[in-house]
């Protein structure tokens, strides 16, 4: 059954069984997919087991919250990574669209060797995480992000430099904040700073160019401290 159709701040919409009928016939015949508008939950945090879903285009946001309303965005998901792998019977964490996605249910299990694929890419993207958190800068979090996002969703750009990397930056300075342990004003002096030092440039706020993707690499990594 497709668990999603609910927009941010409301629980999921379950099909009315008609619809349900028609997704799981359809289901037995091909993949079940949809386009969903931004901002829009797929699954929430200790709802009832979800279906794994297949990013087909766009973005998707996982993240948990606190019951004060903080929230950690565990990663941000492009095309073909697979959200919603998990054990138990709930959810362990929330999934919301950035932007205008394609998703397609996945209907049969995976192979073991996609699963295998896709849980190590979790398990790296964890541990990642972790360091991030646990042990850089602000602007190393901020490079390390936009290095990140660049490998999801870049393309080569037009631009006078070879070998300059372009992208569209689905989350918004608040998703990127809740996602590197930031607040949204350091997010924004970041990628300020890295504009003014030639490593990025930025257009209409959500256009971003990689212009030098070898030094911004090594300010990720903390060998190169922003001037």
């Amino acid at each position: 059954m497709l668990q999603i159709l609910a927009h941010a701040g409301e629980a999921p919409i379950v099909p009315p069984p008609s619809l349900s009928r028609t997704l799981d016939r359809q289901s037995q015949k091909d993949t079940v997919s949809q386009l969903l508008p931004s901002r829009t939950v797929v699954f929430l945090e200790g709802f009832a087991r979800s279906p794994c879903y297949r990013v087909v285009d766009g973005c998707v946001a996982t993240y948990q919250t606190l019951s004060d309303g903080r929230r950690q965005v565990i990663d941000l998901a492009g095309p073909g990574r697979i959200v919603g792998l998990g054990a138990g019977d709930r959810n362990r964490h929330s999934a919301e669209t950035l932007g205008f996605s394609r998703l397609e249910v996945v209907v049969e299990p995976l192979a073991a060797r996609d699963l295998e694929v896709a849980l190590t890419e979790t398990l790296a993207r964890s541990q990642a995480l972790a360091m991030l958190l646990g042990r850089k800068t602000a602007p190393e979090r901020v490079a390390s992000a936009i290095l990140d996002l660049a490998g999801q969703f870049g393309r080569p750009a037009r631009h006078k430099r070879r070998g300059t990397v372009t992208f569209h930056l689905y989350p918004t300075r608040t998703d990127l904040a809740d996602w590197l342990g930031l607040t949204v004003e350091t997010v924004s002096r970041c990628f300020t700073r890295l504009k003014k030092a030639g490593l990025i440039d930025i257009q209409h706020n959500d256009l971003v160019t990689l212009l030098e993707p070898a030094r911004l690499a090594l300010v990720a990594a903390g060998d190169c401290a922003l001037s």
